[in-house]
């Protein structure tokens, strides 16, 4: 039995009425945040214990819906939810879900009516998922995320962002900083370099970047990062696409980088603790790689984690000499 079904078992249980129903005797605001840990539709459930309960999940600061294939029933149960909820203030908005091999062109629509219903309750961590690889949907059709998203006063509440199948319009207003933003995980986006390079300038306290498998990125240069003291970065090339990496960032303590078709030059890193790159290959686009400046500048990492293509360059090297 998962978590979520047991906490929810545990909530019913407990709940269900008799002499003394300790649950129920609990103050709205410990129940509130009992039920945020409930995935929404287990939450839900708690209305029929009694009158007590009814309204209470609509009052919960979390909204969660966890991975699940998109179908008409779970589209109205995500407006109905959404609908009802009647909470001034959010700090987690989760919503996962997968196309499976059906493309619904309106659901762009109800998308961003989330992020502008979560990020109008002052969202602090915002997580939307839409899983579009088994649908094979071009990147340019990817759902476009909403202007409010990058100009509303309430971006300023947002700790962590996790977005994945979402394009990113070229040059999007920028006025409102993201000046609570620590984390940012974009996954199978469509962003371009300039785009990316305006959004990160406008994170002042970034800590944490994820950026894998998107699309239309050409160059990335964690430079674009040096304000925020960037201390965690990940970054997946996908398999189609030639991507050059320029690493030189003095915060960096962790990096990973996965991917074959990669130009990758650092600069030194006196903070960096473990670095993990992941190429398979000596590709030809890298053959222009230095092995030796590369180590020298990983000097100080205490863990290093590479793979096939580490014994393939060293090899190179030693037939060299």
């Amino acid at each position: 039995m998962g978590k979520s079904k047991l906490l929810t078992f545990l909530v019913l249980f407990i709940a269900m009425p008799d002499e003394q129903d300790r649950m129920s005797a609990l103050p709205d605001a410990i129940l509130h945040q009992i039920l945020s840990f409930l995935p929404t539709k287990h939450s839900i459930q708690t209305s029929i214990l009694s009158k007590r309960w009814i309204h209470l999940w609509k009052f919960t600061p979390a909204i969660h819906i966890p991975y699940n294939e998109i179908t008409p029933s779970q589209r109205t149960f995500i407006h109905n939810t959404l609908t009802q909820h009647q909470a001034l203030k959010i700090h987690n908005f989760r919503l996962h879900f997968s196309l499976g091999i059906t493309w619904y062109p309106d659901l762009a629509v109800q998308l961003q009516n989330c992020i502008e219903f979560a990020i109008s309750r002052q969202v602090q961590t915002l997580s939307v998922y839409a899983d579009l690889v088994a649908a094979f949907i071009d990147p340019q059709d990817y759902y476009v995320l909403p202007s409010m998203f990058y100009s509303h006063d309430n971006v300023r509440s947002l700790q962590q962002v996790s977005l994945m199948g979402f394009l990113f319009n070229p040059n999007p207003p920028s006025g409102v900083p993201f000046a609570s933003l620590k984390t940012l995980c974009f996954f199978d986006c469509a962003i371009d370099d300039e785009t990316l390079n305006g959004l990160l300038s406008n994170c002042p306290v970034l800590e944490s970047l994820t950026i894998d498998g998107c699309h239309r990125s050409h160059n990335f240069k964690a430079s674009w990062c040096q304000r925020m003291k960037l201390k965690h970065h990940v970054l997946r090339c996908r398999g189609d696409d030639g991507l050059n990496v320029e690493i030189g960032v003095s915060s960096l303590s962790t990096l990973k980088v996965h991917g074959d078709l990669m130009k990758i030059s650092f600069t030194s890193l006196p903070s960096m603790v473990e670095a993990t790159v992941f190429r398979c290959i000596y590709s030809p686009y890298t053959e222009d790689f230095c092995f030796r400046t590369w180590l020298r500048n990983l000097a100080n990492v205490n863990k290093l984690g590479v793979d096939s293509w580490f014994p393939q360059v060293y090899l190179l090297l030693r037939l060299m000499l």
